[in-house]
C-alpha cells in the first residue's frame, strides 16, 4: 500500500496521508544509529530500553533515566510497567528529540547522516496482538497521559501540531514541544519482521541498512528522505 508524508513534520500514513479519524493507517517511527542495526537484527527484534545496551547511544541519558521511573497506566488491566519496558515510536518522525540529536545538542555529535528511521504501521502493531498504548506527549514527562483507545487517538494527541513544521513553545502555549513528542509505546519487544519502512537521509546509510536487512523476512520500503531529518 502506498504512503503519504507530511514532510514538514514527518507524519506519515498509508493511503492518502495522515487522518485524524484514521489512526490505524499511521506509520510510527523509531530512530537509531546505523551501528546498532546489526545487533538489533542479530536479536531478531527491537528491545525496550531496559533490556538493551546500544553500540552507539544517541539517546539523552537523563531522559532515559526518567523513563525508568515513569509508570504507564493507560487503562485498567494494562500490565504494570514503566516507560522503559516499552519500545518507543514517535508519531511524527521529526520529533524534538530528533532535533536535539541531529543538531548535536546532547552527547552525540555524529549528525543525521548515520541515523536510521524504522517505521511500522499502527495497524500492524494492533493486528499482531502486541500490547501498546499512546502518550499525548513526551512519555517521560510528569503530566503525560497514556491511552489505549484507538477510536479517539486522533483527538487524544494534538493531531494538528503533529502535522506542522514548527513546534517551539510560545508564551501562549508553553507545552507545544511536549505534545509534539507524542509516542506509541509497544510493551516488550518488537519482531523485526514488523518493520515496513526504513528511511535514511542519504543513500550511503540506506545502502548499509539494506545490506543488513538482506536476510530478514517481510516486505519493507527503503527510502532516502532528507526531509525526515533535521
Amino acid at each position: 500500500m502506498t504512503t503519504a508524508i507530511i514532510t514538514d513534520s514527518g507524519f506519515v500514513a498509508r493511503g492518502g496521508g495522515p487522518r485524524r479519524e484514521g489512526p490505524r493507517d499511521w506509520i510510527v517511527w523509531h530512530f537509531t544509529h546505523i551501528d546498532n542495526l546489526p545487533g538489533i537484527l542479530g536479536q531478531g527484534r527491537l528491545l525496550p530500553d531496559a533490556a538493551v545496551t546500544p553500540a552507539t547511544n544517541v539517546a539523552n541519558d537523563d531522559v532515559k533515566e526518567r523513563r525508568r521511573h515513569k509508570q504507564v497506566n493507560p487503562a485498567p488491566g494494562y500490565p504494570s510497567s514503566m516507560v522503559s519496558d516499552h519500545v518507543p515510536f514517535y508519531i511524527a518522525a521529526k520529533s524534538p528529540m530528533l532535533f536535539v540529536v541531529c543538531r548535536g545538542y546532547g552527547h552525540y555529535q555524529g549528525g543525521s547522516g548515520p541515523l536510521v528511521h524504522l517505521g511500522i504501521g499502527l495497524a500492524d502493531i494492533i493486528d499482531s496482538g502486541h500490547t501498546w498504548c499512546a502518550s499525548d506527549g513526551n512519555a517521560a514527562a510528569d503530566f503525560t497521559q497514556f491511552s489505549t483507545d484507538l477510536t479517539n487517538l486522533g483527538n487524544f494527541v494534538d493531531f494538528d501540531l503533529l502535522c506542522q513544521r514548527e513546534w517551539y513553545n510560545t508564551p501562549e502555549d508553553p507545552d507545544r514541544k511536549g505534545r509534539r513528542s507524542a509516542e506509541v509505546l509497544i510493551l516488550g519487544d518488537v519482531p523485526i519482521e514488523l518493520i515496513t519502512h526504513v528511511c535514511c537521509s542519504n543513500i550511503d546509510t540506506l545502502t548499509r541498512a539494506q545490506t543488513i536487512f538482506k536476510n530478514v523476512g517481510g516486505t519493507r520500503d527503503y527510502i532516502v528522505e532528507p526531509g525526515l531529518y533535521y
